[in-house]
């Protein structure tokens, strides 16, 4: 079902917001997410953003993080989708729901060093001055601490996520320290200021040449088909809890059948979707202005933007 991210997103998207090129962009990334390659999907989703910037398109990259396993930059950028416009819209509380997953996810590290003040690094890019909190994805981290004139102190954290630690790094001085090159001055860093985004004049783009009828009816069906398939799922869920209490073969069976029928119902309704977000990029909407705020609302299929 999390497959159905980036199609969802795309509907819920303002008919106006997105030019020809950022939908292109936008329907690439869409591909790769559904091919898995997260990777390139986040950066024809950066395309897609830096040609029209829209909070949706912060969600998709929030999404492709999240199934890459990296919880930090996940919880980033479904922050920025929150600030940058998501907190006044529908799906807000889904979104709030999705960070509040990831952040659980997330290891923090009090990196100290005593002393006095050190640089601290994390496998090897810079990371602010000690003392400081450090966020960390799962996984291995190769944390330093460099001061001027004194040996690096240097610590390998294997985290699994959700953990909080705390880690003392003291660089060795001394005669005996090797002659270290100057550390660049780091700045103490607060909380990333929310980001502004100035509005510009969309550019004038083509006449679609599509109806909206036809986008609007395949919203229409694919909700219908994911409250279809929400209530198929709630039976199949007493079926197995039915199997559960009383494990016989018929019960079984029926757990079984149901859950196919829920399976199937909820691939008609994917591919409904789909045809929803093929209709969105080739519909011309300008003769319905008043809707463009709103389009596709309503698309969120259990709990998926």
């Amino acid at each position: 079902m999390l497959a159905l991210a980036p199609l969802l997103l795309a509907a819920l998207t303002p008919a106006r917001v997105l030019a020809d090129d950022a939908a292109a962009a936008f329907a690439r990334g869409t591909r790769h997410f559904e091919a898995r390659d997260y990777l390139a999907a986040i950066a024809a989703f950066e395309s897609a953003y830096k040609l029209r910037p829209h909070h949706a398109v912060q969600c998709s990259i929030a999404r492709c993080y999240e199934n890459l396993l990296k919880p930090v930059e996940a919880a980033e950028h479904y922050r920025r989708c929150l600030t940058e416009g998501a907190d006044r819209s529908s799906i807000a509380k889904r979104i709030r729901t999705s960070l509040a997953e990831v952040e659980k996810k997330i290891t923090f590290v009090d990196v100290l060093s005593p002393k006095a003040v050190g640089t601290i690094f994390v496998d090897g890019a810079p990371a602010g001055v000690t003392p400081k909190r450090i966020a960390l994805n799962p996984g291995r981290h190769i944390l330093e601490v460099r001061r001027e004139g004194a040996r690096p102190a240097t610590a390998t954290l294997t985290t699994l996520g959700g953990e909080q630690k705390t880690v003392v790094l003291e660089p060795t001085s001394g005669s005996s320290a090797p002659h270290s090159a100057p550390v660049p001055p780091a700045v103490r860093r607060g909380p990333s200021p929310p980001l502004v985004v100035a509005a510009a004049e969309p550019p004038a783009r083509p006449r679609r040449r599509l109806h909206p009828a036809g986008f609007w009816t395949a919203a229409g069906v694919s909700v219908a088909l994911a409250g279809s398939a929400i209530a198929l799922g709630a039976l199949t869920l007493k079926k197995q809890s039915a199997y559960n209490e009383h494990p016989t073969k018929e019960a079984l069976d029926s757990f079984k059948s149901m859950r196919l029928a829920t399976n199937v119902l909820w691939g008609v309704a994917a591919a409904a979707a789909g045809t929803g977000t093929v209709l969105f990029f080739f519909t011309d909407f300008r003769g319905e202005a008043r809707r463009s705020s709103v389009a596709g609302a309503g698309l969120g299929i259990g709990g998926v933007f």
